[in-house]
This record gives C-alpha cells, sequence and structure tokens, in this order.
C-alpha cells in the first residue's frame, strides 16, 4: 500500500508540474519576485497533495528561529521533502542547485527565473566564487540561501561529511547561518517511490552569527544538525528545544 500511495503521488507531481508549468509561463515574463510566488504556490499543493495521498505531514519546531531577512539555512538531506518545504516555509528562499537541472522542463524554468543560484561543480574555483558573490548579493536583498551540506541524500540513521561549500558562503557574505534538522526520510523513502504515514519534525535552531573561523563554523554546524536529527537522537519524555544551544 505504501508503493501504490507513493507512486500516485509521484503521478500526480510529474502531471501536475507539466500542466501547471505550462499553464503559469506566462507569469515568468513578470520576473524573479512573480516567478517565486507561483512556485511556492505548486509547492504548497504539493504538500497539500502529499498529506492527502500519502499521509505524510509534518511539524516545525523552532519557528522562532526562522529568518525574516537575509541569512543561511543549511540542513540536512533526506529526500525531496525538504526541498519543498523549506522553499515554503521560507519567506524569500533561494537555492544552490546544481546547473544541469536547469536544463529540466518546466523545473528547470522555474528554478532560474525565480532566483536560484546554479553551481557549475565542473567549472573549479572560478565557479565556487561567482556563485558565493552570487549567495552575497541575493542575502543583501533580504533572501534566505539554503544549502545541503552533505552535497547529496543521506538515508535516515546515518551522518556524511559536511563539504566546504556552505563555510564558502558563510564568510562570503557574513551571513548568520540557522541549522535545520529533520527526519524525512523515515517517511519519504529514497530511493524508491515508497511513502509511510506519520509526521516529519523539522527543527530550526538558533543561528550561528557571522564571524567564525571556517573550520570552526563547519564542526559546530554539523555538532548543532547531527544533535537534532531526530531520526538519530534519542527524545525523552519532554519537547526537544530548539532554543537551546
Amino acid at each position: 500500500m505504501e508503493r501504490i500511495r507513493g507512486i500516485a503521488f509521484l503521478v500526480f507531481i510529474f502531471s501536475g508540474s507539466l500542466i501547471y508549468g505550462v499553464i503559469i509561463a506566462p507569469v515568468f515574463l513578470f520576473g524573479e519576485n512573480a516567478a517565486r510566488a507561483v512556485a511556492k504556490f505548486w509547492v504548497r499543493t504539493a504538500l497539500d497533495a502529499l498529506h492527502f495521498i500519502t499521509g505524510v505531514t509534518y511539524r516545525v519546531e523552532g519557528a522562532e528561529n526562522m529568518p525574516d531577512g537575509g541569512a543561511i539555512i543549511a540542513a540536512n538531506h533526506q529526500s525531496m521533502w525538504e526541498t519543498l518545504a523549506l522553499y515554503q516555509l521560507m519567506p524569500r528562499p533561494v537555492f544552490v542547485y546544481k546547473k544541469e537541472l536547469a536544463r529540466l522542463p518546466v523545473y528547470g524554468w522555474v528554478v532560474a527565473r525565480a532566483g536560484n543560484i546554479a553551481v557549475d561543480r565542473r567549472a573549479g574555483a572560478k565557479a565556487l566564487r561567482a556563485m558565493r558573490a552570487t549567495a552575497a548579493t541575493r542575502i543583501e536583498e533580504g533572501c534566505q540561501v539554503i544549502v545541503f551540506p552533505e552535497g547529496t541524500r543521506v538515508p535516515p540513521g546515518q551522518t556524511a561529511k559536511f563539504h566546504s561549500g556552505v563555510a564558502g558562503i558563510y564568510t562570503a557574505t557574513g551571513a548568520p547561518c540557522v541549522p535545520a534538522a529533520h527526519n524525512s526520510g523515515q517517511f519519504w523513502r529514497h530511493p524508491g517511490p515508497e511513502k509511510t504515514a506519520g509526521e516529519i519534525t523539522i527543527r530550526f535552531l538558533p543561528a550561528i552569527e557571522p564571524g567564525l573561523d571556517r573550520k570552526v563554523f563547519l564542526d559546530q554546524l554539523k555538532q548543532k544538525i547531527d544533535g537534532a536529527r531526530p531520526d538519530l537522537v534519542d527524545l525523552p519524555s519532554t519537547k526537544f528545544n530548539a532554543s537551546d544551544d
């Protein structure tokens, strides 16, 4: 049954994305803010469909730590869910994404037009410098730059090394970094279409303020995220306090 529900949701997402993309394509002519608004509407629809079709919902802890202005959001990566949820939850979200994704029909048009940041990993240091400069501009504009420091999906219950790209953005932008930890992979399985009904928890932690050494920052970020992940920590009877350091 989980597989059937998951397949039904994927059919909805892919077919709905194509239809929606064609219908709203003219909106892209009105600039980044318009493209972001219609993208957020589609993401909200997708999350509602996820709940209705598969029974997967979510709750937010530490909402008081979510930034209103320019900041970095660094989260662990387990499934596609966090790309949807973080885009919906942030007021002006901007993703750092692989340049190859811009070639995908509909999805590529939206991510490019909505002001997200493409990076060509094969282009070396020059591309990384350009990415950091663009991230700094987006943060100055009041956007929240969303980064997955692991660089790839990591199964629940496992950890992975954090790549230094997020530290480069942190030092180049002088922006605070809000860690976010979740357990989406326990409900949105990867690989495969299976979805397990239940409630994903995402926790926003107090911001790491700018000014730290790159290595100190990266070590602290990993410690905070891994220490708050619901799939790793043994929770006591009381709720996790997302305001605790």
